[in-house]
Formats: C-alpha cells, structure tokens, sequence
C-alpha cells in the first residue's frame, strides 16, 4: 500500500479507534491535546504528514506518559512499512503488554485493508 493510503488509514477515525480509541476530535497539528473514551490520552508533539508522528500517549492506569512514535517507511512502489516506537515505559512487562497491542494493530490493520504480510 502507498504511504498515502497508509497515512489516511491512521489517520481516520477507524484507524484512529484501533490505536488510540475512540475520539470526538483528533486534529493532525502539533500541540493537540487527545483523549479517547476508553482514557488513553497526550499531546501531538509532532506532525509529519504521510512520515511520522511523535507523542505523548498514557493510559488512565500509569503514572507517566509515555513517547510513542509512528513511521511510515517507503519499501517501493506501493509499499510502505509502518512501524510503532514507544519509549519511556514502565518496566520490562509494560514493554511486553504494549508490544503486543501494536503487534495487534498491525495485525487489525492489515485485515482491514485486506494487506498480505
């Protein structure tokens, strides 16, 4: 899939409810404030548009936020890699459990958009 296509899945709020929750607004600048319904919350720190996303993203059970971030890599025409980098964690079963929901997303992600591995 084309980066663009990628980008906009991410972006929307179907894509949006996989990674972060449910939304009533998510605005793509730098400086946005988010929450979803389900509590996960933090601030857009930067916005690349179809390359990368840099924020703060804390779950209602943590004490700190921790820096997620989101690259779209171009592997060709047509394809287009992306990869969740999140930082600051916990401890090594909080990397664990996060690991797995990205692992997750991605998984939900490709279903979606009907994407062979």
């Amino acid at each position: 899939m084309a980066k663009e296509e990628a980008w906009r899945f991410l972006t929307s709020p179907e894509g949006l409810k996989l990674w972060i929750g449910k939304l009533s607004a998510f605005e793509l600048q730098k400086g946005f404030k988010y929450e979803s319904k389900e509590g996960t919350f933090g601030e857009l720190r930067v916005v690349n548009p179809m390359d990368k996303l840099r924020m703060t993203w804390q779950r209602l059970d943590w004490d700190q936020p921790s820096t997620l971030q989101i690259y779209l890599l171009s592997g060709g025409p047509g394809k287009t890699t992306v990869s969740f980098h999140q930082e600051k964690l916990e401890d090594l079963y909080m990397r664990e459990v996060m690991k797995r929901h990205w692992e997750e997303v991605l998984d939900q992600m490709n279903e979606r958009l009907n994407l062979t591995a």
